[in-house]
């Protein structure tokens, strides 16, 4: 049964439901929602499409166009344009939106830390061996 990959499946998208839920409380109250600092997450690396933003986050993009006025709005991105194409619009983190990033992931990584410490250094152990595994489902 504990190899059973549906059995498996059931567990894990039930540990990660309530390990998002516990990132999910650490922004409660912000004006910017938990599915919007996502969004600023994926433009750490550089400006990106519309379109891309959308389909990296499972949405349909009128849902991501809301989502991004929003955030222009809280001037925590900016749109541009593609320099190899013009007509494109991109969208990128302004400085304001890098800032508040690595707030919300201070504040994630203490909530973490402090949950951790109250795991015995086994359970802690378990967790690190299993973190490649759970890499590798992530990017599948």
């Amino acid at each position: 049964m504990r190899d059973d990959p549906t059995h498996l499946a059931e567990q894990v998208s039930s540990v990660l439901r309530h390990l998002v839920l516990l990132l999910r409380r650490t922004v409660a109250g912000q004006p910017v929602t938990s599915q919007q600092y996502g969004v600023l997450g994926s433009l750490e690396g550089g400006p990106r499409r519309m379109t891309e933003l959308a389909e990296e986050h499972a949405v349909q993009l009128p849902t991501m166009t809301v989502q991004i006025n929003r955030l222009e709005d809280a001037g925590l991105v900016a749109r541009g344009s593609d320099p190899a194409d013009a007509r494109v619009r991109t969208v990128e983190l302004t400085g304001e939106g890098r800032a508040r990033l690595r707030a919300v992931r201070q504040a994630r990584i203490g909530h973490l830390t402090r949950e951790l410490a109250a795991l015995t250094e086994e359970e802690r152990a378990t967790l690190a061996a299993a973190l490649p595994v759970l890499a590798k489902l992530g990017r599948s």
